[in-house]
């Protein structure tokens, strides 16, 4: 059956993806967390999902407690270095990781499902087509085409939108500061939420 889509929840849904995969690919800049902390992020009390209302009510309240935006930047920037990057990650923020075939077949599964679905990768996006932020930004694409396809996110949600629960868990265990775990739980809650009202197994 085909889904319903709502425009403006779609569009609402891309905005946040966008949030959640611009975070997961680099570390904020001095300018976007000034814009984070004068109060860019939506209230979390409309949000249809407690996980992802948790997710926005932390970094609404990290938001709140930034002092000095530049030296907060560095903060997360060397807090995102030592999560994702390394030379040691402590994470790798990758579907095939949490299938237990690092960089094999799920990563070749996801490549060959943006073939089939017409999907670019972004230009911006360095990280291998099973990266987080490069799903997230997909989900974005997706939710940005919900009116006029939309079969296509229920069918990447059903092959792919299994892992962010996980990624969400070690996310939290992991990080130092409340920045990451608040975007993983943003993530999660988002797939969440897509999973529930399109109706995907999981």
């Amino acid at each position: 059956m085909t889904p319903t889509t709502d425009p403006d929840a779609e569009s609402t849904l891309a905005q946040l993806y966008d949030f959640a995969a611009t975070a997961f690919a680099d570390p904020p800049t001095e300018a976007w967390v000034r814009t984070l902390h004068d109060g860019a992020l939506p209230d979390p009390a409309v949000a249809p999902d407690d996980r992802l209302a948790a997710g926005l009510e932390a970094l609404r309240t990290w938001a709140d407690g930034v002092e000095d935006p530049a030296e907060e930047a560095d903060r997360l920037a060397t807090e995102y270095t030592r999560l994702f990057v390394g030379p040691r990650p402590q994470l790798q923020i990758h579907e095939s990781w949490y299938a237990g075939d690092f960089l094999g077949e799920p990563l070749a599964a996801v490549s060959r499902d943006y073939d089939a679905l017409g999907i670019e990768p972004a230009a911006d996006l360095k990280e291998e087509a099973d990266h987080a932020a490069v799903e997230l930004a997909a989900l974005r694409e997706l939710s940005n085409r919900a009116a006029s396809d939309p079969d296509a996110k229920v069918r990447f949600l059903a092959a792919h939108g299994d892992w962010f629960d996980a990624l969400a868990a070690d996310v939290r265990e992991t990080a130092d500061g409340p920045f990451y775990p608040a975007v993983a739980d943003v993530a999660a809650g988002l797939v969440a939420v897509d999973m529930d009202r399109l109706e995907v197994d999981r």
